[in-house]
């Protein structure tokens, strides 16, 4: 487990006028009909929601957001909306968990508001993201200065006899010019020399933050497009445009992390901020029962959408390799089709904790939600008719919703009374089918006993993938926020 520092830093809180709402109209002839029965009386239509309030839209021109394109965060004013609706009044200091923190929106303007906040984050450039927050917050501007004046007048492209190396894994070799990585050889001789710790870290920041901008390749929903100028074989004739020359590009960031750095350094605010470096799913089951207030947080979808593929570039620059990346995917929650199930670890962790009750009742919810395993059979026979464009989907599906069920049991037992859980999350896809996750992982923490509250729908959903929508035509598909209390 890492820790990382405090964070100071001090924001408003608007005053939030309530919701106003509309029912969502049920379809005709929808193949899970009982389960939208039992929740059709919460899930409303909630014109507040647009999708800029809930993405990363919302937040990417905001101080520190737009340091690194990180396109799973928050939106920050999502985030006081809902502490404003749902702050404890009889805490005197109130706690919030996000288990999926990303780069810290959640934490950042919980503690600006008051809150003791706390995430866990497995990706590492999300940890690196929160952690130059927390560094920036006590950053010496006059030694900054002067380092920055002393990069502005350096030449990267002079050939010389570093020893550094630009790490790369097999999906990210060739991604940059020989002259673009020259410059990022001589820049990392460059940071070695930086005494000031803090200083340091924030440059090479600003350079893991313009990986993509200066390379060959762009974040392209799970995978990384390349563009045809590289000296990759390929038969797409992709250009994504303007490659931007390393010194332009790094001294524009630069630029945007000083400014953002001055608009917050008289910042008086003492609350703290305790991150942890990990996986949940691991993390969780050791944090003692009735101990936050609230919980917010969004889970990777359930769309075979690979974080690791998509932060390919940044992992590498951070120094992990191919075989460190593959063990890193495995620990994530489930989302892509590579991963294996992790039912026999929660089996064997509950037994050693001498707790195989709980386990008992985890394996009791699952199979208790039979919309769920309608679902994974229809997957099973659709993949056994070559319907399938993965044989491994039926798989990604079923340890997708196991792992949050275990999830959503320890997240009942760690919220105190009263206690809610706010999850943004989106329906998904397969075979033409959509997958209501809303209502499944409602029905699941209606099981672990919490009341569903709101299952709120964004008003304008989001369109099926490309290659569902060649097949089967585009569907709308479902963007949710749940709301559920714990009794």
């Amino acid at each position: 487990m890492k820790t990382l520092p405090h964070l100071n830093t001090t924001l408003a809180l608007p005053i939030i006028a309530p919701f106003r709402t509309t029912k969502y109209s049920i379809r005709d002839n929808n193949p899970y009909d009982e389960l939208y029965k039992k929740y059709s009386s919460i899930m409303e239509i909630n014109p507040k929601l647009t999708r800029e309030l809930v993405s990363y839209q919302g937040s990417k021109k905001q101080a520190f957001y737009r340091w690194l394109k990180f396109k799973e965060a928050f939106s920050s004013d999502l985030i006081k909306h809902f502490l404003e609706l749902y702050s404890p009044s009889n805490a005197k200091d109130p706690s919030i968990l996000d288990p999926f923190a990303g780069t810290g929106t959640a934490l950042t303007v919980a503690a600006n508001a008051g809150w003791k906040a706390t995430g866990i984050e497995i990706m590492p450039i999300g940890v690196a993201a929160i952690k130059a927050r927390l560094v920036a917050s006590k950053i010496n501007t006059v030694k900054f200065n002067r380092v920055y004046k002393k990069f502005k007048t350096t030449n990267f492209y002079s050939n010389n006899n570093s020893k550094a190396k630009i790490g790369y894994l097999t999906i990210t070799k060739g991604a940059f010019h020989l002259k673009t990585e020259l410059a990022l050889i001589n820049y990392l001789d460059f940071l070695a020399k930086i005494k000031d710790d803090d200083i340091r870290y924030i440059f090479w920041f600003a350079c893991l933050s313009i990986l993509e901008d200066i390379s060959y390749t762009r974040k392209d929903g799970q995978y990384l497009r390349w563009d045809c100028r590289s000296d990759r074989k390929l038969k797409s004739q992709f250009n994504k445009g303007q490659i931007s020359q390393f010194h332009d590009a790094l001294d524009q960031k630069l630029n945007i992390i000083i400014e953002d750095i001055r608009m917050y350094k008289d910042s008086k605010n003492i609350n703290s901020i305790k991150v942890i470096e990990g996986s949940c799913l691991d993390e969780i089951p050791l944090m003692t029962k009735d101990k936050f207030n609230l919980i917010i947080t969004s889970p990777p979808y359930c769309n075979r959408y690979d974080y690791t593929r998509t932060y390919a570039l940044e992992l590498a620059f951070m120094g992990k390799d191919d075989e460190a990346v593959k063990d890193l995917r495995q620990c994530m929650l489930s989302c892509t089709v590579e991963n294996k199930s992790k039912k026999q670890a929660f089996e064997d962790y509950y037994n050693r904790k001498g707790d195989g009750r709980a386990f008992k009742e985890i394996q009791r919810r699952f199979d208790n939600q039979k919309e769920l395993k309608e679902i994974i059979q229809n997957l099973i026979n659709a993949r056994d008719e070559d319907k399938l464009n993965n044989n491994n989907i039926p798989n990604l599906v079923e340890n997708y919703f196991y792992e949050l069920n275990v999830l959503i049991g320890e997240f009942y037992r760690i919220l105190k009374p009263g206690g809610r859980v706010i999850m943004v999350n989106d329906n998904v896809q397969y075979n033409g089918d959509e997958i209501p996750v809303d209502l499944i992982l409602s029905d699941f923490a209606s099981m672990a006993g919490f009341t569903i509250e709101h299952i709120w729908i964004l008003p304008n959903g989001k369109g099926n993938s490309s290659q569902q929508m060649g097949v089967h035509g585009r569907n709308e598909l479902r963007k949710c926020v749940y709301v559920w209390q714990k009794k």
